[in-house]
């Protein structure tokens, strides 16, 4: 491997955040009602599976103590 192919390969911290900065200016933020609405969605659907874990804990637990019996 020749200096100028390890040149080519070496971390360039520079470089890097220059790429970074470059990538960030692409970024499309939400708008604070996209996020409240993303948000509620969010608490909706953890809020959901939460109840549906209940649910299968319950049912699974009950029939346990059925069989135990």
């Amino acid at each position: 491997m020749t200096t100028e192919e390890k040149k080519n390969h070496s971390f360039n911290l520079k470089e890097f955040l220059n790429g970074v900065m470059f990538e960030m200016k692409k970024v499309v933020w939400p708008t604070r009602k996209e996020l409240s609405s993303y948000t509620a969605v969010v608490f909706i659907a953890v809020i959901f599976v939460c109840a549906l874990i209940w649910i299968c804990d319950n049912f699974f637990a009950r029939v346990l103590e059925l069989i135990l019996r």
